[in-house]
């Protein structure tokens, strides 16, 4: 499937991860914008631009926490600013962000179920799984910017972190949403195709609610073990 949610690329060669020129630049603008009132949804627009017609790949991921955060870092550090506050905004943009990547890839892979496309042997489930475990790649993702930072921004992040391990965070709002309507609507479709079949169409519709069972189970594994994780 050319359109997977979430795929580590860290050894694969290619152009999924945001050039240095855009880190850079996304760095800079973070910096510019630190202490700025709207740094949240600035943040989510930066990441948003970043993430543009590519997939979310775990390396995007770590590359675009990296350069807002020591970005925000850089920019609080030079004005004296608080950086728990600073840091907690953006920390929110980049959420905000990944979740509406999230809900993004679920439209994808629902439009491709519904058409009928056929995937290779447990490409579907991983695509699931690998939009059900979002969340707690990026609640990783912060602990390890964490470990590689020092200081103030190390002990602030992990803070972080640790908060929404707890508490949970916007992208796994998103992705609960997502599954759970991807569920609900293959359920309509799987049902207007039986209603609307004809004899010769008896194959087509067999074939249709084959991949919803299919797709129905792996989302209720999916929600099933998020929620187990949300709870550990």
């Amino acid at each position: 499937m050319s359109d997977l949610p979430l795929h580590d690329t860290a050894n694969e060669p290619g152009d999924h991860v945001p050039q240095n020129s855009q880190l850079m630049q996304l760095r800079d603008e973070a910096a510019a914008a630190a202490d700025s009132p709207d740094l949240r949804e600035r943040v989510r627009e930066w990441t948003a631009r970043a993430l543009h017609d590519k997939r979310l790949t775990l390396e995007d991921m770590r590359a675009i926490v990296g350069a807002v955060t020591e970005g925000v870092n850089s920019g609080l550090s030079a004005r004296g600013g608080e950086l728990k506050a600073g840091l907690k905004q953006a920390v929110s943009g980049l959420d905000d962000a990944f979740g509406s990547a999230a809900q993004a890839a679920s439209y994808t892979i629902r439009e491709a179920v519904e058409q009928g496309r056929a995937f290779k042997d447990n490409e579907l489930k991983t695509s699931l799984e690998e939009l059900r475990d979002l969340e707690a790649r990026f609640v990783d993702t912060l602990r390890q910017t964490a470990r590689q930072s020092g200081g103030v921004l190390k002990d602030e992040l992990d803070q972080l972190a640790g908060h929404m391990k707890v508490t949970g965070t916007r992208t796994g709002e998103q992705v609960r949403e997502a599954l759970g309507e991807f569920a609900a609507g293959i359920r309509s479709s799987a049902a207007a195709g039986r209603a609307g079949l004809g004899e010769s169409a008896t194959a087509a519709g067999e074939k249709l609610s084959q991949i919803a069972s299919g797709v129905l189970a792996a989302v209720s594994d999916s929600l099933k073990r998020q929620s187990e994780r949300l709870r550990s």
